[in-house]
């Protein structure tokens, strides 16, 4: 059974609707069914997240995902939790403590390369114009 099909019948199995899974999941409905109809593949934390959401062990998502997604190990492909990494703890705290942060970035990930490209580099510029003149505030 592919990815798509077994979300979708873990939603339909719970009598969700997609609307409700999306507040659930904190994105838009038009996602969840990209994802359940496989005109998009959900990244390996929100396949953990969806694992979590209908307390299904991780693996009977994520093995459908490794099969999508041949090359996962590939340098910024597709981030898998590595408890070794202290910034990713740090972003994973960030966005527990920041959920209108984590719904930007949710929001971020859905538009399309050049408008996530400016907008990325807004907020790296934000940042650096902001350590650049913390010690004179």
């Amino acid at each position: 059974m592919s990815l798509s099909e077994k979300l979708k019948e873990l939603r339909e199995k719970q009598n969700w609707s997609q609307e409700t899974l999306a507040s659930m999941m904190n994105m838009h409905r038009s996602t969840v069914s990209r994802y359940e109809n496989a005109k998009a593949i959900p990244n390996y934390q929100t396949v953990i997240r969806f694992a979590e959401v209908y307390k299904v062990d991780k693996e009977y998502l994520v093995e459908e995902l490794d099969r999508l997604l041949p090359n996962v190990e590939a340098p910024g492909y597709v981030l898998k939790e590595n408890p070794e990494d202290p910034d990713m703890g740090r972003i994973l705290q960030l966005l527990e403590n920041e959920p209108e942060l984590k719904k930007a970035l949710v929001d971020l990930s859905l538009v399309g390369p050049k408008r996530r490209r400016f907008f990325s580099d807004a907020i790296t510029s934000f940042i650096k114009l902001e350590k650049r003149h913390k010690d004179k505030f």
